[in-house]
């Protein structure tokens, strides 16, 4: 199956209608694009709710995986805020990538769009995005209050992106504005007032986890970062390390260094290290070139049963096993 690739530069949500408009073909009306397509049909609409606060429908329901390539705006003051009301996709920048998903920690995005992201959409997959595109600098209208909540997460430097999760009533919110999509009458008005009223208690509550130190940012450096600290993870097995020892190395606290792992990766650093002890043991166990004794001391284990007692545990048979099977 053929994977189509769309290329975008963050901006306006109609720029997003008329890029896949360039793609898939169809026509653009009352910025709406509908395409119906065999098993394809992708929705997407762009509605400007007022001077600098505009809202994108997206339903993309595909057979074929769609690979979204996103460039910078570089501009600060523009913020990027998606919703996955259902589905999941991949989501990369700087060769890691993070399982963004409806219903999980990973269900918003929040970013200045600063630094280039590329969104894989999997084949065969219905996917339902509601995004906010918003201007920081529109701080004199009725939207002041939020827009300033928002501001304060924006506030120490450039390129910074929040992943977050939608509190049951801001899931009603959003619940209505697909159902508002979809009706003849007053559908423009209704889908404003909920977007107005969702976006508020959004800000609000994003306010709320930074300030309990609950909302944790990364910033382009920070992924930089991870993705260093995560190749070295991967790749050194002998040796035991410490959170203590990373953190020193790449100079940043104890406490960041784990928040941030556990943001991006949604493991542990030791769970991490382990898992990835264990898949180098298997591929050696399995080429049978080595022997049990010897995976479980270049892995760094000196008494051999626990070794086998972390592999059964992650693996779910024992080492000794592995050849046996087929």
């Amino acid at each position: 199956m053929e994977t189509k690739h769309i290329h975008f530069q963050e901006g306006k949500a109609i720029n997003y209608v008329r890029e896949l408009q360039k793609v898939y073909g169809g026509n653009i009306e009352d910025n709406k694009l509908l395409i119906e397509r065999g098993r394809l049909r992708i929705y997407a609409e762009a509605l400007p709710v007022f001077n600098g606060f505009e809202l994108l429908l997206l339903n993309v329901d595909t057979p074929e995986t769609i690979v979204l390539h996103r460039t910078p705006d570089n501009q600060a003051n523009i913020i990027h805020l998606n919703v996955i009301k259902e589905g999941e996709y991949l989501q990369k920048f700087e060769e890691e990538s993070t399982q963004m998903q409806s219903g999980t920690q990973n269900g918003v995005f929040i970013y200045d769009a600063l630094f280039p992201i590329t969104v894989e959409v999997p084949a065969n997959t219905n996917l339902k995005i509601i995004g906010f595109k918003f201007d920081l600098s529109s701080k004199g209208s009725l939207m002041h209050d939020a827009l300033n909540s928002i501001a304060q997460l924006f506030n120490e430097e450039n390129g910074v992106a929040y992943h977050t999760m939608l509190s049951q009533e801001s899931e009603r919110l959003f619940k209505d504005i697909l159902h508002y999509h979809t009706l003849s009458k007053h559908r423009l008005a209704l889908i404003a007032s909920r977007a107005i009223e969702s976006f508020t208690i959004l800000a609000e509550n994003l306010e709320k986890l930074k300030n309990e130190d609950e909302l944790h940012g990364l910033h382009v450096d920070d992924y930089q970062r991870l993705q260093s600290i995560k190749m070295e993870l991967s790749t050194s097995f002998e040796e035991r390390i410490t959170i203590e020892q990373l953190a020193d190395k790449h100079g940043v606290s104890i406490s960041k260094l784990k928040r941030d792992f556990k943001t991006l990766f949604n493991s542990s650093i030791s769970q991490y290290h382990s898992n990835a002890k264990m898949d180098e043991a298997y591929r050696r166990l399995k080429s049978g070139e080595y022997s049990v004794s010897e995976v479980g001391y270049d892995m760094g284990y000196s008494n051999l049963s626990k070794f086998s007692e972390m592999f059964k545990k992650i693996k779910g048979i024992s080492p000794r096993d592995v050849n046996n099977l087929k």
